[in-house]
């Protein structure tokens, strides 16, 4: 027997639980250290969330919570952390640090093929672009996002995409382009019944329809932007923002009334002037500008003075240069040309500051009508301007149409990997599968070739045990017959003559003194003693106390002994008497002989018992029983055993539709019981 695969096996399970050991302590001491380093990055990113501190105290925080974060061993946990961190740092217009952390971020989920975190990280690139109104950059990122949260069909997500993209052209004048889009965001946005996000929707399509001048279907939009907004329970500003975009595609109709009364609905809310002043003071500017061009002149210029006033001290550098450029269109109106072009020369001036192209615009078209002596110049200006920013925009417009077309065809070439590589999944499964079906035929096949091979052993050994017990019944019959013979010769033969020897002595005249004639008596009486004796042994001869029907109990007790000098134990046997083994079925028998041989032979491997009891007790005349306990060292019945002794005697128990017991417990000894029917041999 070749060993050296056993001794390689123990010593490659020793290795493996020392790893395991060695690992889980190393583990233990990682996860230690790993929730000490979790718990500051929590408090400090809470820290940055505190609303009572200054944007420095928030900053720092912020940088020790990425700190932290760099030293943590999982990427999994330090992508969480990292995605979370560029968040509030571009909350708190923290530039620097955010674009450091969403850098690493991106990079991260790159490496691990996180889908869902690249998106996020673009998605945190665009909406820090659209802030500092770099807005190629924003829709490249809004795009890059919208590319992997389709293809993780994170509709939601998705859809937000496409109104950010949609909003962004939009705001380059791309408006049938951003019409496409923000229809396509609404269709996922109703089939996900997401109210608030419908109302975007509807309220942007107001918008882009004023800006077409298709003013009925803005005015649609808008009032279905209010008719969702009843279906959101935290309203904010959504719906004084919709009645001001409704007031203002009024204003373009010259229906000044309906304009007024929009804007004068949204002024209801009182909470405008406390916390939301920058959106009161456009809401009084639009409605005395509203004013103004109905006809209207009474306190117009206190509102529009108002308005700017509460403006500038907020430094709304865009909303001043609209007031300014409102109350200009006023004096010129009432027919001073100085102030009025005071007033648009201010607002221009303002407007090239904040290099609001737009306001520009409006105000070098107002400055080219009021300033008569420099009109030809301020045309050229507004011209060129003019150009040059169509020229931009249809760059950027050709640049955001490459962008989806190149997406588009990423999303096609990703579709058919996708799909190559679910057919390479299937016939990959399906090879696996039938080389797995080969497999397991070829072990079932070899299982039934070991089954046949048992049965036919079992068979064999059935069969053996058979022939044993077919010789020893042979030799005890021989000696049965030799007992006869022997008892017929002793009775007929040997008792006949010692009789006829004693009577011939009986009458025999013996002559002599009386000491003769004693002694003569007693052997005559002697003789007679024998005769009985030798009848008496003939007797038992022919008796048929030790028949046939003790050789399997025979054959019993000569296992037991035989064991008993190999394990060096003591051992005790009984039987009932009631037991007939000669009727009791071979298959009984059999497996009873190598239930108790397997039971000795594990006493004598793993029990060091000194003392053995067997018992064979007859239950109701119906039920055979045996019982084996043993004083050794016993074992745990709960603990899975490698070995297949006890299942090899609940196994052939099986067999004969018995039941199999046992008990044992530590240090005390094991019980072992088996009950079975008794089959006659008539029944077999």
């Amino acid at each position: 027997m070749n060993t050296k695969p056993f001794y390689n096996n123990i010593l490659l399970y020793s290795l493996l639980l020392l790893t395991l050991v060695f690992c889980s302590k190393n583990e233990q001491k990682e996860g230690e250290l790993k929730k000490g380093k979790v718990d500051s990055i929590e408090n400090w990113i809470q820290q940055s969330k505190n609303r009572n501190v200054s944007k420095n105290t928030k900053e720092k925080a912020l940088q020790k919570a990425f700190f932290f974060t760099n030293e943590l061993s999982s990427d999994t946990v330090k992508l969480n952390y990292f995605a979370e961190i560029s968040l509030e740092a571009d909350k708190i217009n923290s530039e620097n640090l955010f674009r450091k952390v969403n850098s690493k971020s991106l990079s991260l989920a790159t490496k691990l093929r996180d889908t869902f975190s690249v998106g996020d990280a673009h998605w945190n690139y665009a909406s820090f672009y659209s802030k500092k109104e770099i807005i190629d950059s924003s829709y490249y990122h809004y795009h890059e996002a919208y590319k992997n949260f389709k293809l993780l069909k994170h509709e939601y997500y998705t859809a937000k995409m496409l109104y950010n993209m949609g909003y962004l052209q939009g705001r380059l004048k791309d408006y049938t382009g951003s019409e496409v889009l923000i229809f396509d965001a609404l269709t996922i946005f109703k089939k996900l019944k997401k109210n608030l996000s419908i109302y975007n929707c509807y309220n942007y399509l107001g918008l882009i329809y004023t800006e077409l001048e298709e003013y009925d279907r803005a005015i649609y939009y808008n009032n279905n932007a209010l008719e969702y907004l009843q279906k959101i329970k935290n309203k904010g500003l959504y719906k004084e923002g919709s009645l001001n975009n409704l007031g203002l595609v009024y204003q373009k109709l010259k229906k000044y009334e309906e304009a007024i009364e929009n804007y004068e609905k949204a002024l209801k809310n009182k909470d405008l002037k406390q916390k939301y002043l920058n959106f009161y003071a456009r809401l009084i500017d639009n409605m005395a500008y509203a004013k103004f061009l109905d006809g209207d002149t009474i306190n117009i210029v206190a509102e529009l003075q108002k308005s700017l006033k509460i403006r500038d001290s907020l430094k709304n550098t865009s909303g001043v240069v609209i007031s300014k450029r409102h109350l200009a269109e006023f004096y010129a109106a009432q027919l001073d040309t100085i102030k009025a072009v005071l007033f648009v020369t201010e607002s221009y001036d303002l407007a090239k500051k904040v290099d609001n192209n737009r306001d520009k615009l409006e105000s070098l078209l107002l400055l080219s009508k009021l300033d008569k002596r420099n009109t030809s110049k301020h045309l050229k200006t507004y011209v060129h301007l003019n150009d040059s920013l169509q020229i931009e925009e249809r760059k950027i417009r050709n640049k955001f149409t490459r962008i989806r077309f190149e997406t588009d065809e990423y999303i096609d070439e990703t579709e058919k990997l996708n799909q190559q590589k679910i057919l390479i999944s299937i016939g990959a499964f399906l090879t696996i599968l039938l080389l797995s079906l080969a497999y397991f035929l070829k072990v079932q096949r070899a299982k039934n070739k070991e089954l046949v091979f048992e049965r036919e052993q079992q068979k064999s050994n059935e069969e053996i045990f058979s022939l044993m017990l077919k010789q020893q019944s042979k030799l005890e019959e021989g000696r049965l017959k030799e007992r006869h013979r022997i008892s017929e010769d002793l009775h007929d033969g040997v008792l006949g003559k010692i009789f006829g020897t004693r009577l011939g002595l009986g009458f025999l005249k013996i002559k002599g003194d009386e000491t003769a004639i004693k002694k003569h008596q007693f052997f005559i009486d002697e003789l007679q003693n024998i005769e009985k004796e030798i009848r008496a042994i003939s007797h038992e001869l022919k008796s048929d106390v030790l028949s046939s029907k003790i050789d399997f109990y025979k054959i019993i007790k000569s296992l037991i002994a035989q064991k008993s000098n190999v394990g060096n134990f003591e051992y005790e046997l009984s039987a009932d008497k009631e037991i007939s083994w000669d009727k009791i079925s071979d298959k009984i028998k059999i497996n009873l002989y190598r239930i108790l041989q397997e039971a000795l032979q594990n006493t004598i491997k793993y029990a060091n018992a000194t003392q053995v009891i067997i018992k064979f007790e007859l239950d109701n005349s119906s039920t055979l029983n045996l019982y084996i306990k043993d004083n050794g060292l016993g074992f745990n019945t709960l603990e899975k055993r490698k070995g297949i002794g006890l299942k090899n005697m609940q196994s052939r128990v099986h067999k004969l539709n018995g039941f199999f017991e046992v008990n044992a417990t530590i240090n005390k000894g094991t019980t072992i019981f088996v009950s079975c029917l008794i089959q006659n041999k008539e029944n077999e």
